[in-house]
């Protein structure tokens, strides 16, 4: 995407927020975009208008998957729901760029509506099962805790201007033909109770949540804020004011305290760590090597200093220290 990108950096008023991708993985630089360039723009329906081979960012069951819940949800709509649509903007995602680092740090399904301020979390899972990786407790544990994540990023972007309201969460499974309750996506009403949405908490599958954004827990951690800060600085549609000290005790975890800031899992499975590609040779290292961030941004990763210089004429359009 950086080398594609570097091609227009000559144009004037060119910014890297102009580019729209669709399987874009950094919800940081997706909230930004949702903004700067509208809901329309960042709608990713067309992604799965066509053959899962199109999409190597999922498998064919993650693909089919999201697309069956796209489709409910789009059904939803035609079926004369009020008020603004919900659009899918993210199919896969981290929080910012480089953040996760383990299987758990991997959030799902994102929609968003022209508000920008309310959101639904679907997470896709495997069907639970007795071998210690897959139970409902895991899955009620990482629904939440992404739920919880992406609020306070949101939070965290837009502290003043319009900031956020809440989020609605819930994880399938095949087994549940990946069916949604209609519940689920609320018309975008501003009249709508708190206790009436927060209903949604008690029900009876277990399998849904409501977080209003008054009951958010700290989740960012200090690293986070910081790249998160880097992809900010190219974007025209951030906050212009410094976030206060106690909005963002709020948001962010301590250096000290950041271990708390983890989803409560199990299971092995989300344990296992993340294996990236080096940025330029798209290469993923093997056995003890380890691959090396760029000192400036913070944000890509390279397995080498070789790697990190040829990359150099397409990132820097990119690389920003806060």
């Amino acid at each position: 995407m950086e080398s594609f990108a570097s091609a227009f950096a000559g144009l004037p008023y060119f910014n890297p927020m102009m580019m729209i991708n669709r399987s874009e993985t950094c919800a940081t630089t997706k909230l930004l975009q949702l903004r700067g360039l509208g809901i329309n723009e960042n709608d990713i329906t067309p992604k799965f208008h066509r053959s899962p081979e199109n999409s190597p960012d999922l498998s064919r069951e993650e693909f089919v998957a999201r697309k069956r819940v796209i489709e409910q949800i789009d059904g939803l709509e035609a079926t004369g729901r009020h008020g603004l649509p919900w659009l899918p903007i993210l199919s896969k995602y981290e929080i910012v760029k480089g953040s996760a680092k383990k299987a758990r740090d991997w959030g799902h399904l994102l929609f968003a509506t022209a508000t920008t301020n309310q959101f639904l979390l679907v997470m896709i899972f495997p069907d639970e099962c007795n071998c210690g990786n897959y139970s409902h407790h895991d899955y009620e544990s990482l629904t939440k805790y992404h739920a919880n994540k992406i609020l306070c990023l949101a939070k965290y972007i837009w502290h003043t201007e319009q900031s956020p309201k809440w989020i609605r969460a819930t994880y399938l499974t095949p087994s549940s033909g990946y069916d949604l309750d209609p519940t689920f996506a609320v018309p975008q009403t501003a009249g709508t109770p708190l206790d009436v949405l927060q209903s949604l908490n008690s029900h009876p599958s277990g399998r849904y949540f409501h977080i209003d954004i008054t009951d958010v827990k700290p989740s960012l951690t200090p690293s986070e804020t910081e790249r998160i800060d880097a992809v900010a600085s190219h974007s025209s549609s951030k906050e212009k004011t410094a976030i206060k000290p106690e909005v963002r005790k709020g948001l962010v975890v301590s250096e000290e305290n950041k271990a708390d800031a983890k989803p409560d899992v199990e299971g092995a499975a989300w344990k296992a760590g993340v294996k990236r590609a080096c940025a330029y040779c798209e290469v993923v290292p093997h056995g003890k090597v380890k691959l090396m961030a760029c000192s400036r941004c913070k944000l890509v990763q390279y397995c080498g200093k070789d790697c990190q210089t040829r990359a150099w004429p397409a990132h820097k359009h990119f690389c920003k220290k806060v």
